[in-house]
């Protein structure tokens, strides 16, 4: 789920990863002009100008997308998976000549790895995927939940086919978000 390249810093070194919703290709914002009054344009190489929007920190916590507004986030452990299957993939390559010990070993160095990763909230909305790092969850940012995520497909996929989604005052179901 990460997107490449694309940070944005504030004080701290906090970062937002975001793909242009043009073009894919991941951009810098600035999380500064987040925590101000007003939101900053930030244009990206295709041209497309988006802005940051001024509502997404509250008290220093994230409560929305600073991308596209979206109030509906998740956080993970900042984890790569790739990581830790190579490590996983290496053990096993080398577990008939260490008599199967380099499996518990992958085993302890994937878990390492793993505890020492942080934290990263990311936009459930399909087009943003925003990655937002360095910057604490709000109260309301809970673990990912399936059933957010296929509303959001589903929002998705009738954009695409050029048809009309639920009203988007109602959002996801409300089961979904009872959790948060």
């Amino acid at each position: 789920m990460a997107h490449g390249g694309a940070t944005a810093r504030r004080g701290g070194g906090a970062t937002v990863a975001f793909p242009c919703p043009g073009c894919g290709t991941s951009r810098e914002l600035e999380l500064t002009t987040v925590a101000g009054a007003s939101a900053a344009p930030s244009a990206c190489r295709c041209g497309m100008l988006t802005t940051l929007r001024a509502n997404a920190l509250v008290d220093g916590a994230v409560v929305a997308c600073p991308a596209c507004g979206e109030a509906m986030l998740y956080q993970q452990k900042d984890f790569r998976q790739a990581v830790g299957c190579l490590v996983v993939l290496v053990a096993a390559v080398l577990a008939p000549f260490t008599w199967y010990l380099s499996l518990g070993v992958a085993a302890l160095v994937d878990l390492l790895l793993y505890r020492l990763s942080g934290q990263v909230v990311i936009c459930y909305r399909i087009p943003c995927k925003a990655h937002i790092r360095g910057v604490p969850a709000g109260p309301k940012v809970g673990a990912f939940d399936l059933s957010i995520h296929d509303y959001y497909r589903m929002l998705a996929r009738r954009e695409a086919a050029g048809l009309s989604g639920p009203d988007e005052r109602t959002g996801p179901p409300l089961d979904a978000r009872s959790h948060h």
